[in-house]
């Protein structure tokens, strides 16, 4: 039977019914036996096949429909500077104090208790610098002697700027003003983090051409700090510095023992001296949490309370644990609580000047050997 008369006949058939098109498509079937195609209601009949008429072709495509109108604009976003309180040239100032009446491990614990450290001589530089240079060419928000990680060694009474005029080779129970520093390093896609070594930087100038608030400078714009002498030393072993460079405790080369380390500065450095650097981002997570329990809020990942690692290693460990050394003043927290009770090896190579930082460091000598072997506790900060 042919199918066109088929089809016609079939909708003859739907209008001869009287049923309006949209009820009788639904309720019609085609149905097939042998060669005859019959048209049904609803179903089959036993022996009858189903069939499934050809798709007719595709309907027009409908008008496109007008634009809707625009939302609201959404609230500005927020810049994490990374830092709960102001950025001072970079340094995240979380506190400080121009009072001289703290000793080194009192300050060290107003510091750790705020989530920070007593910040180190280059973070001090730009908080102090105006107060000995000129206060109106540069915010002075410290002045007078104060505290710093390194135990503020004023070597040679050159580094005022970083200190505000402490003594060389003063004692641990000198009271001094402090000021404490934090924060994170916030990403940025344009500034990224390279791991050297396993040392997290975000710079390197390896050009002995950078006088200290030069490097300070560089450093605090990318809101990080010149690394430490732990870092230093293996971004050194990793051929990434090969220039006397400038550390974040000044970089001073006691008796021109640790070449290894700042690459031939000179014993007493002074900050007009041009050095190469790096800098180091903070190790703290984005929410400035510690991944361990804190001790006396020192944020100390790894103690390794025996005397048994010289400063390479120590430092290796630590930085492979996503850490650095401790500073010496939350090494003098660490030895308070005895979480470490031996000799202990610091960020700033441990120097006892006088044997003054005894109570923080233990017995270590003045000028240490790299070599001798030394307990130690990874802090991230």
């Amino acid at each position: 039977m042919p199918t066109r008369p088929v089809v016609v006949a079939v909708m003859g058939l739907v209008g001869a019914l009287g049923l309006a098109a949209s009820r009788s498509v639904a309720g019609v079937v085609f149905c097939q036996q042998g060669k005859r195609v019959v048209v049904r209601v609803d179903a089959c009949k036993k022996k009858e096949k189903l069939v499934t008429p050809p798709a007719g072709p595709a309907g027009l495509t409908g008008q496109t429909g007008q634009t809707g109108q625009t939302g609201p604009a959404g609230s500005a976003g927020v810049f994490d500077s990374g830092c709960p309180g102001p950025r001072a040239n970079g340094v995240c100032l979380l506190a400080y104090s121009n009072a001289q009446a703290t000793t080194f491990t009192a300050a060290a614990l107003q510091c750790a208790n705020l989530g920070g450290d007593l910040c180190t001589d280059s973070q001090a530089w730009p908080l102090t610098v105006a107060s000995w240079q000129n206060v109106y060419l540069a915010p002075a928000y410290l002045n007078g002697p104060h505290w710093t990680a390194s135990f503020a060694d004023n070597d040679a009474g050159n580094w005022a700027g970083a200190d505000g005029g402490t003594g060389d080779d003063h004692s641990a129970n000198s009271s001094y003003g402090y000021a404490c520093c934090g924060g994170t390093t916030p990403p940025d896609a344009h500034v990224p983090v390279t791991t050297i070594n396993s040392v997290k930087v975000v710079a390197v100038h390896n050009a002995a051409d950078t006088q200290f608030s030069g490097a300070v400078a560089y450093c605090g714009a990318l809101n990080a700090d010149i690394c430490s002498d732990s870092q230093t030393l293996l971004l050194r072993d990793a051929g990434a510095l090969g220039v006397a460079s400038w550390t974040n405790s000044h970089a001073d080369n006691d008796a021109n023992q640790y070449n290894e380390i700042n690459g031939g500065t000179n014993d007493d450095t002074h900050p007009s001296y041009l050095f190469g650097f790096a800098c180091c981002p903070s190790l703290r997570s984005s929410n400035s949490s510690c991944p361990a329990t804190p001790t006396l809020g020192v944020c100390a990942t790894v103690v390794h309370n025996s005397a048994d690692a010289n400063f390479r290693a120590a430092a290796q460990a630590c930085a492979a644990a996503g850490a650095d050394l401790c500073s010496d003043s939350q090494t003098a927290l660490l030895h308070s609580a005895s979480a470490l009770t031996v000799p202990s090896w610091t960020n700033s190579h441990s120097d006892n000047d006088g044997g003054n930082l005894t109570t923080a460091i233990g017995a270590v000598p003045d000028n240490p050997n790299l070599t001798t072997t030394y307990g130690y506790a990874c802090c991230v900060k």
